[in-house]
């Protein structure tokens, strides 16, 4: 019995175990094996096809761009005061095109993937309901009214603290979204332009608009929202009658999907323009969310492609010691054998059609996932395997039909030969400075960066440079309860070794004086920093908007719910403020001077 469990996970791709960060092994039980091979469903019999040679993805030394710069921001986070308190297209656009004239090529933003207008408390970008469409609350409403010659209704006060109040949030743009709609569809001259725009998008829009409107319709009618496998039952599956019945009569709320799925779209797209038209080689960077939800649109408008009965995360390691779950389901590998890799190259496709450059989050997934099986802890985990050379393949394919450079964020555990074959793909790896180390711990010389790489110095996940030098990181792990009091004080004394170290490193570098006064040290750190960041030889040297703004505080504290205020933070200054501050002004010069365009 124990042979036959065996036999099939490994012909499931199931890995029989994986060593961690610190070389142990760990087996795969043989609950866990059991467990996803009932996610998975019955095997079938599709072969897997031979993949020869294929053209890489286009690369920014193939477009002869030499060195590129640019600053990655949370959209949400962005503060104007034109806003409906939250980040949105035009605020893009303004602080795009203010980076193009100082010299910036590209522009990065978190993901922009579709969540939940039922439920806009869930915040988190990286957990969408659906990455093959755009999240409306994105849509800005001046602009929009402005380009169909449309009034908005008086709205209440637009919220303006220091966090996004997203229900509050939700709440006016969901007003104003039902103003604009009734009045585009009372016979606007575009509305010939919108209806073919949707006929165009056929099947994957209607699913994807009948799936927001019974949302929708489900929370107003019960005051609560219902995830999908909790609606009636005759409207749990995507083709079941009862859902056409019901799209007949909410017809309406239908088509409003529709419509702001075409105005999130004609936005995205000006911005991209307006970028570019401003000196930008690139434009936009978008992020590629590393799965869906569960009870999101994507699985259950195509269950097959997804495999629900599991989710996607980290083993536990040193960084995160009960690992993580990321509550988004894997793309199922049979799916995407037996349909010619359709799944992935959709949710390529829907990124990078707006966007110069994409960031693929986790890409060590076109390799292999760890997946969790249902009601389990990452504990229960194991590593399951995709079709590597197929997956690459698709990637460069789209990259190619899109003009589209790669990144792919290969942080973390990494399986022999991933990297290798990444960038053989034309793939450019993900690099960070806190992590860029030799075994002593000592940091890298910049001239130690590969070229064929995305360069930063922090992420989302991770602290700003502000954060990481007075160890507020640690300080909120330590709140959350992911560290005791003694491996708290461990970690800040390893902390305060480890700026040392990095202070070290940028004297090394000629970018630090000696004798930095106390109150002046995390500007010149800051500075310093990102001249050392923009002389390696990487491709693109990105900037975290947060260590412009002056941020401490970082955008999101992995393996934390409500314990920290995640994906909600707003900006300190507005985007005028924070590109005529004098620190901003500082990095950007250090940024320019080190990488000029051209």
């Amino acid at each position: 019995m124990s042979g036959d469990l065996d036999r099939r996970a490994r012909a499931a791709g199931i890995e029989p175990g994986f060593y961690d960060l610190e070389g142990s092994w760990h087996v795969t039980s043989p609950a866990t094996k059991a467990a996803l091979l009932e996610a998975m469903g019955p095997p079938d019999d599709t072969e897997e096809l031979p993949q020869g040679p294929f053209t890489p993805a286009v690369t920014p030394a193939e477009r002869g761009f030499g060195r590129l710069w640019g600053v990655a921001c949370q959209t949400y986070g962005l503060r104007s005061p034109r806003n409906a308190g939250i980040g949105d297209f035009a605020d893009l656009e303004r602080l795009g095109t203010g980076l193009a004239t100082r010299g910036a090529d590209l522009l990065g933003l978190s993901p922009l993937h579709a969540r939940f207008r039922d439920q806009p408390e869930r915040a988190c970008p990286y957990a969408p309901s659906s990455r093959l469409w755009l999240d409306p609350f994105a849509i800005a409403l001046d602009a929009a009214a402005a380009e169909l010659g449309l009034e908005l209704p008086a709205l209440p006060a637009l919220p303006r603290g220091e966090f996004v109040d997203y229900p509050a949030m939700a709440a006016i743009k969901e007003q104003a979204f039902a103003s604009l709609h009734e009045r585009f569809a009372g016979g606007h001259p575009a509305n010939a332009d919108f209806h073919e725009w949707r006929a165009d998008k056929g099947t994957a829009l209607e699913r994807f608009a009948r799936f927001e409107a019974i949302g929708l319709t489900l929370r107003a009618r019960t005051g609560r929202p219902v995830a999908w496998p909790d609606w009636p039952v005759e409207l749990r599956r995507v083709d079941a009658p009862g859902v056409a019945a019901f799209a007949a009569e909410h017809a309406a709320a239908v088509e409003r999907s529709a419509f702001l799925q075409w105005l999130a779209e004609r936005q995205l797209t000006r911005t991209q323009q307006a970028l570019m038209d401003a000196g930008m080689r690139i434009g936009l960077y978008a992020d590629i969310a590393v799965g869906v939800v569960p009870d999101g649109a994507d699985v259950w408008a195509d269950p097959e492609a997804v495999v629900a009965g599991a989710t996607i995360g980290a083993p536990p390691d040193a960084f995160s010691p009960l690992g993580q779950n990321w509550n988004v389901a894997p793309l199922s590998p049979m799916a995407l054998r037996r349909r010619d890799m359709g799944p992935l190259r959709a949710m390529l496709q829907a990124a990078m059609q707006h966007a110069g450059a994409v960031r693929i989050d986790h890409a060590m997934g076109l390799m292999r996932l760890f997946w969790i099986p249902a009601g389990g802890t990452p504990a229960d985990g194991a590593y399951v395997r995709y079709p590597l050379q197929h997956m690459l393949a698709t990637v460069a394919e789209v990259s190619r039909a899109n003009d589209c450079i790669v990144i792919g964020e290969d942080l973390g555990t990494v399986a022999p030969g991933f990297r290798e074959a990444m960038q053989g793909a034309g793939l450019l790896s993900y690099k960070v400075v806190w992590f860029e180390r030799w075994e002593s711990g000592l940091f890298h010389a910049s001239g130690r960066y590969p070229e064929a790489a995305l360069a930063t110095v922090s992420t989302h996940d991770l602290a700003t440079v502000r954060g990481y030098l007075c160890g507020r990181d640690i300080d909120w792990r330590e709140k959350a309860g992911q560290l005791d009091a003694a491996t708290a004080a461990a970690a800040r004394a390893e902390r305060s070794l480890d700026c040392r170290k990095l202070r070290d490193a940028l004297r090394f570098e000629g970018l630090l004086d000696v004798g930095v006064p106390a109150d002046d040290e995390p500007e010149a750190i800051a500075l310093a920093l990102h001249r050392f960041l923009a002389r390696t030889p990487s491709a693109i040297a990105m900037a975290q908007l947060e260590d412009l703004d002056g941020a401490i505080e970082q955008p999101n504290l992995p393996a934390t719910i409500d314990e920290h205020p995640n994906w909600r933070q707003r900006t300190i200054h507005d985007i005028a403020g924070l590109l005529g501050s004098g620190p901003a002004q500082r990095l950007i010069q250090a940024l320019a001077e080190e990488r000029p365009r051209g």
